[in-house]
């Protein structure tokens, strides 16, 4: 075998050597992100986990130390020595009711319970007609006060749920996926023609001819761009006039980096 091919083959062999080592290279990159995604997803899951219990635990407690309070508060207001019955059934009875509630409601549906108890409430009118007279009338609004004070507490836990579940969706930048950041947000903003492309739809709708003026650019060489607009979510064609406009992603996006540039 001359020099020249044997040269020639150790060359093809370094080169074979190359590329197996690039392809497990990238392998090994996406094994990483995988198990890296996963672990992520395993966090996630056992933070909403401990939110939630956090959040059942918190407002158990809250119920107890209301309740607490508020059988002493019956104690106090309710009419004693009661002429009508006995006084202990009445703590009793709403005690119970107050219990009931703060065990049913929801915080994220706050608002909701809160019509629908005052509803049932009212009809506790039609069912003890005696609560529209005193001595009745003046216990019956002691636990309406107790009632609707607890409700607001319970519901004060709902702005702060929303809050743990805003955060919970949060993406830290670490945690961002390389590959598809590049190619859903920045390759497409980074090629002149796309760009002024969403410059002038930020502007309002236009039509596939207009968008070819703008460009100079037509057939395959267009609707390449476009495809990658509409592929990465920053624009959309519509079904009933034909026209493309910027998505909200693709509105945000312009927005922000026009606020980038004026800073």
């Amino acid at each position: 075998m001359r020099k020249d091919e044997i040269e020639e083959r150790i060359t093809r062999i370094e080169k074979s050597i190359k590329e197996i080592q690039a392809g497990q290279r990238e392998t090994s990159d996406t094994i990483r992100n995988e198990i890296r995604s996963f672990q992520s997803l395993v966090i996630e899951e056992k933070v909403e986990t401990m939110r939630q219990q956090i959040v059942r635990g918190y407002q158990q407690l809250l119920l107890d130390l209301v309740l607490t309070g508020v059988q002493k508060e019956f104690e106090r207001a309710f009419t004693d020595p009661c002429p009508r019955t006995d006084r202990s059934e009445c703590i009793g009875f709403f005690l119970a009711r107050l219990k009931e509630i703060g065990e049913r409601m929801d915080p994220d549906e706050a608002e909701q319970f809160m019509t629908a108890q005052k509803i049932q409430d009212e009809g506790l009118y039609v069912q003890y007609p005696e609560l529209k007279d005193e001595p009745c009338k003046n216990c019956y609004a002691t636990y309406l006060q107790e009632r609707d004070s607890l409700m607001h507490q319970i519901g004060e836990l709902c702005s702060s749920r929303r809050m743990l579940q805003r955060k919970k969706h949060d993406v830290q930048v670490a945690g961002m996926p390389d590959e598809h950041v590049l190619s859903s947000i920045i390759e497409p903003l980074s090629h002149p023609v796309r760009f002024a492309m969403l410059k002038a739809l930020f502007g309002g709708s236009m039509s596939y001819t207009e968008l070819s003026s703008l460009t100079g650019h037509k057939g395959g060489h267009l609707l390449f761009h476009i495809t990658r607009l509409t592929e990465a979510g920053l624009a959309e064609k519509s079904e009933s006039t034909g026209l493309y406009t910027l998505t909200e992603k693709g509105t945000g996006t312009m927005t922000f980096i026009r606020d980038l540039y004026c800073s």
